[in-house]
């Protein structure tokens, strides 16, 4: 291409995209019209400041966290403890039960509940419904009512129903159960569980020793 093919080339281009005289002044006259926005006017925004009480409330926290040094971390972990231990009381009942005994065997022994003994006219008529069972010969069921009649009494004594999950064993174990009524129990426990799960029937030995026991225990008074 020769230099004037190429300087008329440069024509038509600035012909093709206008005059750049033309230009700039229209740039000019959209610049100078003060209804067109082309800059984000300067806001300031206006902070109010914090009320008193909450600055006073963060100058008591720093303050603590001051004084407390480097202490803070044991008092953070013994606060998780506690909540811990709360939750722990407040979502197990055998935890509280075992809140309970501890407290009340440090109170008062004489403000203490009593211990549990069946009444005589209970205990009597439960021997007389378990000896017709056992004059029938059915040895299993007498000592079995026997057993689930104390648990019932139990648990009238206790105020409360025993939980389900609690066998005739932890029964046995509850510490207010006097000495007397724990052995008895337990033994009668221990036939009932024979009979039911070594399948070993009960006889009339069974029977008598284990009637001979509740009534030594429930009538002695």
């Amino acid at each position: 291409m020769t230099a004037t093919g190429a300087s008329a080339a440069a024509r038509d281009g600035a012909a093709a995209f206008g005059d750049p005289a033309q230009v700039d002044a229209a740039q000019r006259a959209i610049r100078a019209d003060p209804t067109i926005q082309f800059d984000l006017p300067w806001l300031e925004i206006k902070r109010n400041p914090p009320p008193r009480w909450l600055t006073e409330l963060f100058e008591w926290f720093n303050n603590a966290i001051e004084w407390v040094g480097g202490g803070w971390r044991v008092l953070m972990w013994v606060a998780i403890a506690l909540v811990v231990i709360a939750l722990v009381f407040a979502l197990f009942s055998p935890a509280r039960e075992w809140l309970a005994t501890r407290l009340a065997r440090r109170g008062d022994v004489s403000a203490a509940a009593p211990a549990w003994a069946p009444e005589a006219a209970v205990a009597r008529a439960l021997l007389v419904e378990a000896d017709r069972l056992a004059g029938e010969g059915n040895y299993d069921a007498a000592v079995r009512l026997l057993l689930h009649r104390s648990i019932e009494d139990i648990e009238k004594w206790r105020g409360d129903p025993l939980r389900p999950s609690l066998t005739s064993r932890d029964i046995a174990r509850i510490d207010r159960l006097p000495d007397a009524a724990r052995a008895v129990f337990g033994r009668i426990v221990a036939d009932v569980e024979r009979s039911l799960f070594a399948g070993q029937p009960l006889v009339r030995t069974d029977w008598e020793r284990a009637r001979a026991d509740y009534a030594g225990f429930a009538l002695a008074r």
